[in-house]
């Protein structure tokens, strides 16, 4: 009996990669930065329309908005909660804008806002400063003197006896405003208190919105009195944080059900905790090797890289597996590793350059992606080749109970080459077939049905939307310029125009910020309309005529009118900070050098009737934006130009193997299961009713990589039966482990899950027997 040879220890190689593992986690642990926001993630839009929807998403104040409601208990008890509820939002300092429609009396005491009232009120014309303009302002004022507003007349009676302020308040008045009860804003059913805040971070900073929304219900939580309440919060910010906090949920609970499911398998397999634990080296070097490469490419990292990522580096657990499966007692593991290393370089390549296609796509996510995965391959590969043989344990062979499904292979081997040319022929013609029947609905370009958003949440915001008032974020018309006072001007000529569709039923309205805060034109226009002093004066003097005020009592009003027509055009800056400036923040900002002033719509009847009138009608610096429609169109884009790229993908995959196996016939022995792999993976999920997106092209990437592998080893020339067997074992265990991981992700009630799970399940399945079959070079021994 031959006695089992000593492992051949080098420590040369272990010592190397635990250093680079230090001085990578060291690396991520100083200078890595984990980015959340999704603007880094987004491809550029081609457009000018998706370019200009792009920048709504990341930075607009409606995207910046919740929506929230406290339902439950008295109506007192909800004013006042609603009351104390605004004020901690406002003292958090998360927030520039919190309203909940209570009325502050001192509002109206605001000095800048009074003298401001005849550049700003919609009501000023000249004929109020003509003697018969002035004498009837004052018999208003004579009769709203002896009214239930008698005191608020008499308070503003001495300096605005035209009544332009409160003429300037009334005119800022929401044509939406919710109802009011107890003081503040409630719904029309009056069971729910209504407020709206807006986060200072952008939109699309999904970390910053987790602390806003979690401000929000700490921030209720610690009131007094908010016993017996309920919260309900909305809007994009609090949609986009279930968002990721469920798909991350959900995603972290199957990942581990799949991982427990892949530790259970190669247990069974090997039977060795050592080796279990050994099989997880590769992985997590290509996990660390990817974020380093991509944290040094695009100086941060994603968090939907590292998730998807990951998810593409699925492969990497193969390659232990090719090891494990193929050692011998009287062979080394280095030895053992050598007689595979070809051909598992060879796939480790060929697959890398399938993820080359992602580097070119102009979509920074993808972009990422593809360095994530190259990088992660090449060290799984790496440490798998010169890793792992020093670390195996001594004289270690696997049972391989493949007395059955060897018969099978063996019988694919010997099947006649005809017979398979006309397998595939018939399969590859099938799947042609299906995907020529779905062709219609092959491909969703709707961001929504990606959305793991359910219905009752939508239900939830569409109601909080309809109760205050808020316009739907989806149409809006929006106006660049390169000065605030010119966004104003343009903004103003476009509710010229929107007056028209309203009357056609087209729209119910809109909103814009020139309705508060007019462009510099109007304001002069109404400080022409004033007089000098000395002429109002005597104009004044006649009007008093016969009617019972003190002379000298309106000295106030001569003086604040001869200083309105001195005052410089009221700017957004003078605005910030008075009741002015809190009706058009979320209407009018600055984003990159450019200001923008939105003009949302409210009740749109026809939207394709809007956007064809906005594109034969072009006004300058205006675009009619429906969201809905330029993602959809965003995504199509971006989805052609990515299948359009599939070609190049195909060229470098074709290279690489020419490489490698420089022979034609070689290299359509591997592709052609590949291929059909791929097409009868499109074709099924088609007939199961899936509609393709970016994540099921991502997922068929994957497919390709493995398989390739799986082709690549079928068609190793191998004479002797113990190693056709050793090598269907290890494809074995990567197919089951491979299908069964992915299958679990494939049941998870997530759009974008069930993608890839269900991708990757079907592809990897297919692409197993297909290799067996096409790839197996044919021969007549049996095992």
């Amino acid at each position: 009996m031959n006695a089992s040879p000593r492992p051949e220890r080098r420590w040369f190689a272990p010592l190397l990669w635990l250093a680079l593992c230090l001085a990578g986690s060291l690396y991520l642990a100083h200078s890595a930065h984990f980015a959340a926001s999704l603007a880094g993630f987004m491809p550029a839009g081609r457009s000018a329309a998706q370019q200009l929807m792009l920048t709504q998403m990341e930075d607009s104040p409606a995207n910046r908005t919740v929506l929230i409601a406290i339902a439950g208990g008295t109506a007192a008890q909800r004013a006042e909660v609603s009351r104390r509820y605004a004020a901690a939002l406002q003292a958090s300092g998360l927030f520039t804008r919190v309203a909940n429609g209570d009325f502050d009396p001192q509002s109206l005491d605001d000095p800048r806002l009074f003298a401001w009232r005849y550049l700003l009120s919609p009501a000023v014309k000249a004929a109020d400063f003509t003697v018969a303009g002035l004498h009837a302002a004052l018999e208003r004022q004579l009769r709203a003197l002896n009214s239930p507003l008698g005191l608020l007349s008499q308070r503003f009676l001495a300096a605005d006896p035209t009544g332009s302020y409160l003429a300037m308040l009334e005119s800022w008045k929401p044509a939406h405003a919710p109802a009011r009860q107890d003081g503040v804003w409630v719904s029309p059913d009056g069971q729910r208190a209504l407020l709206l805040a807006q986060t200072r971070a952008a939109g699309l900073d999904l970390d910053a919105m987790q602390h806003a929304v979690d401000t929000l219900r700490h921030r209720f939580g610690s009131l007094p009195g908010h016993q017996g309440l309920r919260l309900v919060l909305s809007g994009s910010p609090v949609i986009a944080v279930h968002s990721r906090n469920t798909i991350k949920r959900d995603a972290q609970t199957f990942s581990t059900a799949a991982s427990l499911a892949l530790a259970l398998l190669l247990l069974v397999a090997y039977r060795s905790v050592r080796l279990l634990l050994l099989a997880a080296l590769p992985l997590l070097s290509a996990v660390l090797a990817g974020t380093v490469a991509v944290n040094l490419g695009f100086g941060s990292v994603q968090g939907i890289t590292l998730a998807f990522g990951s998810t593409l580096l699925g492969v990497a657990v193969d390659y232990p597996m090719h090891l494990f499966s193929h050692l011998e007692r009287d062979i080394s593991a280095r030895r053992s590793l050598q007689h595979l290393w070809p051909t598992l370089r060879l796939g480790v390549l060929t697959t890398a350059a399938g993820y080359v296609g992602l580097l070119g796509t102009g979509f920074p996510g993808l972009m990422q992606l593809g360095v994530f995965a190259i990088a992660g391959l090449l060290a799984a590969a790496g440490a798998t080749r010169w890793v792992l043989p020093d670390l195996m344990p001594a004289a270690y062979a696997p049972r391989l109970r493949l007395h059955r499904l060897m018969r099978v292979a063996e019988a694919a081997r010997r099947t006649r080459p005809g017979i398979r040319i006309a397998t595939a022929a018939l399969l590859g013609t099938t799947a042609l077939a299906a995907i020529w029947q779905h062709r219609d609905t092959f491909w969703q370009d709707n961001l929504a049905a990606l959305s793991p958003v359910s219905s009752a949440s939508l239900a939830t915001d569409r109601q909080l939307r309809s109760d205050l008032g808020a316009p739907d974020v989806g149409q809006l018309v929006v106006v660049q310029a390169d000065n605030a006072q010119q966004a104003l001007a343009r903004s103003r000529r476009v509710a010229t125009e929107l007056r028209t569709q309203v009357a056609k039923g087209w729209l119910h309205g809109y909103e814009l910020a020139a309705r508060y805060l007019p462009d510099a034109a109007v304001q002069r226009q109404r400080q022409e309309a004033i007089p000098p002093a000395p002429v109002l004066a005597v104009r004044l003097q006649t009007a008093l005529h016969g009617l019972p005020f003190r002379p000298g009592v309106f000295a106030p009003f001569l003086r604040d009118a001869e200083a309105a027509r001195h005052l410089s055009p009221i700017t957004p800056d003078e605005a910030r900070g008075t009741l002015l400036g809190a009706r058009i923040d979320n209407l009018l900002y600055a984003h990159a050098r450019r200001w923008y002033a939105l003009v949302p719509l409210i009740g749109v009847r026809e939207p394709q009737a809007l956007a064809a009138w906005f594109a034969a009608h072009p006004t300058p610096g205006a675009t009619y934006l429906d969201m809905h429609d330029e993602s959809t169109r965003l995504m199509r884009d971006f989805r052609e130009q990515t299948v359009g790229r599939l070609g190049a993908v195909a060229a470098a995959v074709l290279l690489v193997l020419f490489a490698g196996l420089r022979r034609p016939r070689e290299v359509a022995r591997v592709l052609v299961p590949l291929a059909l792999a791929e097409l009868i993976d499109v074709a099924a999920l088609v007939a199961l009713g899936e509609r393709l997106t970016l994540f099921h092209l991502v997922a068929l990437l994957m497919v390709a990589g493995i398989s390739i592998d799986y082709a690549l080893f079928f068609a190793r020339p191998e004479s002797d039966p113990a190693g056709r067997r050793r090598t269907l074992h290890a494809l074995t265990l990567c197919a089951v482990s491979t299908v069964g991981v992915f299958a679990i992700l494939a049941v998870s009630p997530l759009p974008v899950l069930r993608a890839l799970g269900l991708t990757a399940a079907i592809g990897v399945g297919t692409a197993y027997p297909l290799a067996m079959l096409l790839a197996q070079r044919a021969g007549l021994s049996r095992p």
